[in-house]
């Protein structure tokens, strides 16, 4: 029996091995001869004594990847590390990696590669990071047996695969079991993909990357994520949602609590934040929540993050409400950036913190600029808090500046002290009323309006009085104007009279004449 298990073992490794070499005999290669020439091959060695060689092949319109490393690298050992790049050819199949121990990064970037053969990975066990974005490889590409390592007994090897790019590509889904031979990854980039929503395989192939530290699922146009798909992502530092179709923060984010330390969810669909949005992020540190168009009001508690060092909070048009008070429990905040929202005015509770400290101590970037600013004693005094003149300001020749009130319109604020603005008095007339109705409802335009309707109504009932009256009087006298009456002509004498007989006619005629005949000779 054990002998029939050897014979069936080496029949299998064989298969592989005939496998593996048709795979070379069949697919070509591009030439080796005199490739230094061609690339630009680099090799040197650190203070570690470890040797780093660097093979660049980038734009050589190439068709094909190298069967072989050149014989200037000499043999690639373990410790070694090479650094082989083919981005900006014509590689439309990415194929079998040729064999070697060394610690390998490989980019082949905007290739236009729309296949990859399986097994890529198994002669080079220790690759580290694969670079493939800006391509065409869509998800048919993408099977388990494609990270495979070296077949080893009974089972294939994993391969030190720690960093994967595949953003820019045509990927809608994912192999459930897709990730099984990378036990190391860290970094996976999913950017600029097809992946709108998330299936179960999808979703279980993501969540089994358990040491993933980075995920990026920008610009994919999701609208919601799987309530269980960070649930085994324990060690997830860095999450990137921008650019996707979320109308409100997915709450299985909230399962990241203890781990993640930086979120962007900037370009969303996001209408307002509250204090649930961001909730449990005890860990988080970095926060981006810019170029949200919907945005008008990031509501009480919506930002109260312990841990938060950097807020970019920038290019909302629509954001007119923030509550500066939340970041107060944010004591090591490095960098604030609300710059170019629609924010008037900015209040912070100076009784519930010591006015006489500095708000933010570590504080030592600081944006304002592109806001409609009404330069108020609240505002002054919340800047002063904040301490905008000691930082620097990251607007580059941007200059936050007054709106209003008019006597202090295009004022830097910089210029501007909160003593100087609560001791002053502004005109009435260029006062902001808070809540002003619109002129039409004001009361003065009310009772204006009410006397101008009273006056048309009697005008217009005195006008149709005298017309009614005129009309009676010249109906009854003789000016009045009588109505037309119409007769048929056949029923009147005139119709009579054309049925008359000629002669009788004639006769009456005649007899008129001799009696003017008569009367003429006795005259």
């Amino acid at each position: 029996m054990k002998h029939k298990f050897l014979l069936l073992l080496l029949t299998v490794t064989a298969m592989l091995i005939a496998f593996a070499q048709g795979q070379h005999e069949d697919i070509p290669y591009q030439a080796v001869t005199n490739i230094c020439q061609t690339c630009v091959c680099l090799s040197n060695q650190d203070s570690n004594h470890r040797i780093h060689q660097t093979l660049n092949c980038d734009m050589k319109n190439f068709e094909h990847i190298l069967p072989r490393w050149p014989t200037e690298f000499g043999t690639q050992s373990t410790g070694t590390e090479i650094v082989a790049t083919y981005s900006g050819n014509r590689i439309r199949l990415l194929q079998q990696l040729p064999a070697t121990n060394a610690t390998l990064t490989l980019s082949c970037r905007h290739c236009g590669l729309q296949q990859l053969q399986a097994p890529l990975f198994m002669d080079v066990p220790n690759v580290e990071a694969l670079y493939l974005s800006w391509n065409e490889i869509a998800e048919d590409a993408l099977t388990p047996e494609l990270f495979r390592g070296p077949f080893k007994t009974t089972k294939y090897e994993p391969i030190g695969l720690k960093d994967l790019d595949l953003s820019h590509n045509r990927i809608a889904l994912l192999y459930r079991k897709l990730f099984e031979h990378t036990p190391q990854l860290i970094k996976l980039n999913l950017a600029y993909n097809l992946l709108s929503e998330l299936d179960d395989a999808t979703a279980s192939a993501l969540a089994s990357v358990t040491t993933l530290q980075r995920l990026d699922l920008s610009h994919n146009g999701l609208a919601s994520l799987p309530s269980e798909l960070f649930t085994k992502l324990g060690s997830l530092r860095i999450l990137d949602l921008s650019g996707n179709e979320f109308t409100v923060v997915p709450p299985s984010i909230q399962q990241l609590g203890k781990s993640l330390v930086q979120l962007n969810v900037a370009g969303n669909q996001f209408t307002d934040l509250n204090a649930q949005s961001f909730q449990k992020l005890e860990a988080l540190r970095r926060l981006n929540i810019s170029d949200l168009p919907a945005l008008s009001t990031i509501h009480r508690g919506a930002l109260a993050l312990p841990a938060l060092e950097q807020l970019e909070c920038a290019r909302n048009p629509k954001l007119e409400l923030l509550e500066l008070n939340d970041l107060l429990v944010s004591r090591g905040l490095s960098q604030l950036d609300i710059s170019q929202n629609a924010l008037s005015t900015l209040t912070l509770n100076v009784s519930s913190s010591n006015s006489s400290a500095v708000a933010w101590p570590r504080l030592r970037s600081v944006s304002i600029a592109g806001n409609p600013w009404y330069c108020s004693c609240d505002l002054l005094q919340a800047l002063e808090l904040v301490e905008v003149q000691r930082v620097e300001q990251s607007g580059g020749a941007a200059e936050a500046r007054c709106d209003t009130p008019y006597v202090l319109a295009g004022t830097p604020l910089s210029n501007l002290t909160s003593q100087k603005i609560c001791s002053m008095v502004i005109p009435k007339k260029y006062r902001a009323v808070d809540e002003e109705p619109p002129r039409f409802l004001r009361r003065r335009y009310i009772v204006l309006t009410a006397i101008i309707a009273s006056v048309v109504v009697v005008l217009g009932l005195l006008i149709g009085f005298v017309v009614v009256c005129v009309r009676r009087r010249l109906k009854g006298s003789d000016y009045g104007v009588q109505p037309i009456r119409y007769t048929s002509v056949r029923g009147s004498n005139l119709s009579a009279f054309s049925q008359l007989q000629p002669a009788s006619v004639a006769s009456k005629f005649n007899n008129a004449a001799s009696a003017g005949t008569t009367g003429a000779a006795n005259a």
